[in-house]
């Protein structure tokens, strides 16, 4: 999102995912993205207890939008990892 050209890309509901905020958080700093799937790909980086907290049960809806957008997500995560 902090990466957008403009406002008519940051509105863009394909743009995003709800998140609650300790997700939000570890996706915001590369420490977790989703697969095509929806699946959660953590970040060696991001410890046991902090997955744990996250709490995940089943996978997000995407769609191929989303996954678009993940995919460069991944790529700019992928780099730090």
């Amino acid at each position: 999102w902090a990466d957008c050209e403009s406002d008519v890309e940051r509105l863009d509901v394909h743009n995003g995912l709800l998140l609650s905020a300790l997700w939000d958080a570890a996706f915001d700093r590369a420490l977790l993205t989703f697969d095509d799937a929806g699946n959660p790909e953590f970040s060696p980086a991001l410890s046991d207890q902090a997955r744990a907290e996250l709490r995940w049960s089943a996978p997000i809806l995407l769609t191929d939008e989303h996954r678009r957008r993940l995919a460069r997500h991944r790529e700019r995560a992928g780099s730090q990892w």
